[in-house]
């Protein structure tokens, strides 16, 4: 234990960080900061050290978050754990549990009322996390009707464009990474990671002779992340040649994106553990590639 300690005080020292510093935590290095975050009312810029308590807790995280400001809903800040040599974010997506459509079917799924089209798109926390991609029918619907001439459309910003694509026709929605997130610029295609857009609107577009936009009633504009975008995310997240564990990658999804109750109804697991090994086998095969 001695031994322990005098090599943590040491390498502390040769960090830049103080000696009682080192009493009280572990030592991270700003690596990246997206948007601007505070620590304790302290901007973070890249270089910064801190002392802080051992993020590989969920529960020493989940203290320390509330010690972190962000000024939007897609700011965040990497360190290094220098001990350990890994890179773990900390994100104002964080302990924003996602959920799922909360459709009553299974298979192909049906929307069958603007109530049911409502609560699918009112999440409680702004986030819907899908765990797959969907195609929905939509039959029953009257504000929010899409079939004929009517169209609906999902618009976004990204990279500072204004993004407007159609995901609805015909009764039938596309909740699909090419039908949201497929993009044509100047430069070429694009394929958006959903983890990077912030929010994303709702509206019907109506064909000529309307021709007019028609604003979804009661719909707020909400984030929609894919499953496989946020470990891909993450699996891309490097300095120098340090990336993140699969161990991080775990505990900062579940609970903190999506809870293990949605992937136990997803595909029938029995419990918790059951639906974190599923998770753990799926970013695995991820960051394999």
């Amino acid at each position: 234990m001695k031994t322990w300690f005098i090599l943590s005080l040491a390498l502390s020292c040769t960090l830049g960080f103080t000696p009682f510093a080192a009493i009280a935590g572990m030592p991270y290095e700003v690596v990246l900061v997206k948007g601007k975050v505070h620590y304790q009312h302290k901007e973070l810029r890249r270089g910064d050290k801190l002392m802080l308590a051992d993020l590989d807790s969920k529960e020493n995280m989940s203290k320390e978050y509330s010690n972190f400001t962000f000024d939007s809903n897609s700011a965040e800040v990497h360190l290094l754990d220098v001990g350990r040599r890994k890179i773990i974010p900390v994100s104002a997506r964080i302990n924003k549990q996602g959920r799922d459509l909360m459709l009553a079917t299974r298979g192909i799924k049906y929307i069958r009322s603007d109530f049911e089209f409502r609560r699918a798109f009112s999440p409680e926390n702004g986030v819907l996390t899908l765990l797959a991609e969907d195609t929905l029918i939509c039959t029953g619907l009257k504000e929010y009707r899409f079939s004929q001439d009517s169209r609906l459309i999902a618009a976004y910003h990204w990279n500072g464009i204004e993004i407007k694509q159609e995901i609805g026709h015909n009764d039938t929605l596309f909740l699909t990474r090419r039908q949201l997130f497929s993009i044509n610029t100047p430069e070429g295609h694009v394929q958006i990671n959903s983890f990077d857009v912030d929010k994303i609107s709702l509206f019907i577009a109506n064909a000529p002779p309307a021709n007019d936009i028609q604003n979804l009633p009661d719909i707020q504009p909400f984030s929609l992340y894919f499953l496989n975008d946020i470990i891909q995310y993450y699996a891309q997240v490097r300095h120098e040649g340090i990336g993140m564990d699969i161990n991080t990658v775990l505990n900062l999804i579940m609970p903190g994106l999506i809870g293990s109750r949605q992937i136990q109804r997803e595909f029938g697991l029995l419990n918790e553990e059951e639906a974190r090994q599923w998770l753990e086998t799926r970013i695995k095969n991820i960051f394999s590639k």
